[in-house]
């Protein structure tokens, strides 16, 4: 992979960045891109891919209602207010999983999607190998940093690509908030820890991260005329703005590239 020379390439402070475009999975752009790296929670990506795709063979059903175990009401970190015994469907887990970054989700949709979390990891490193990721390791479905759980910005960029295939993803990360039903206790209202909706024109996903050794990190999509669409990731970065400004650079950065390159 190499920095694109058309144009004036953004300069960025993420410790590592990455732009691509769909139409053929082209790199226009990259820092550092095949660095293994704390990914946070665009973590949950490969959840959600694995959850999506397992609905669309027949495998699972978003409609189904799951009960809620001790141990994803009771993961720290970001949540949709999962309670212990409570019923929500997978499709409101999916939504919570990528507009609240819900950790309790993730747990959740890994127990009823595989039975339990070490089945769901195997099957995102599984999904992993077949994607031929060369420098990404799950240990957990939410990206809570763990030692040997890691991923390089041009892997994410590449799990980003598969997830943008479906267009129900789409319609979840556009959202800037979301109303989740939970059986039998009061709806709740969750707002995307993307705020880069509504501020870069065209951005409709994807999945933020943070934990504190992973610092700031985004992954970014938007349609594109000449390149179907483009997934920038930046990670590393000290604050959400600093984190908003590289990526939109990124997106940006792909009008001046020479598409006949």
């Amino acid at each position: 992979m190499s920095a694109s020379k058309a144009g004036a390439p953004p300069v960025l402070t993420a410790k590592a960045a990455c732009l691509i475009e769909t139409e053929d999975g082209r790199v226009l752009w990259q820092k550092n891109a095949e660095q293994a790296l704390a990914p946070a929670s665009m973590t949950k990506m490969m959840t959600a891919l694995l959850i999506i795709e397992k609905s669309m063979r027949g495998e699972i059903a978003l409609t189904e209602r799951v009960r809620i175990s001790r141990r994803a009401a009771a993961v720290r970190g970001s949540n949709m207010q999962l309670r212990a015994g409570g019923m929500v469907t997978v499709q409101a887990l999916l939504t919570g999983l990528l507009i609240a970054s819900g950790n309790d989700a993730a747990i959740a949709l890994a127990e009823y999607a595989s039975g339990s979390v070490p089945a769901f990891v195997n099957e995102m490193n599984e999904r992993a190998a077949r994607l031929a990721l060369a420098n990404t390791r799950f240990r957990n479905p939410h990206g809570l940093s763990v030692p040997g759980h890691y991923a390089s910005a041009y892997d994410m960029c590449v799990i980003g690509r598969e997830l943008t295939r479906y267009q129900h993803i789409l319609r979840i990360t556009s959202r800037r908030r979301a109303s989740i039903k939970r059986h039998g206790k009061p709806v709740v209202l969750l707002r995307n820890t993307n705020s880069l909706l509504g501020i870069h024109a065209g951005v409709d996903g994807l999945k933020t991260g943070y934990t504190p050794q992973a610092k700031y990190c985004l992954c970014a999509t938007k349609p594109h005329p000449r390149f179907g669409r483009l997934i920038a990731v930046v990670m590393g970065l000290p604050t959400k703005r600093k984190r908003n400004r590289e990526a939109s650079a990124l997106l940006s950065y792909a009008n001046a590239v020479d598409v006949n390159r």
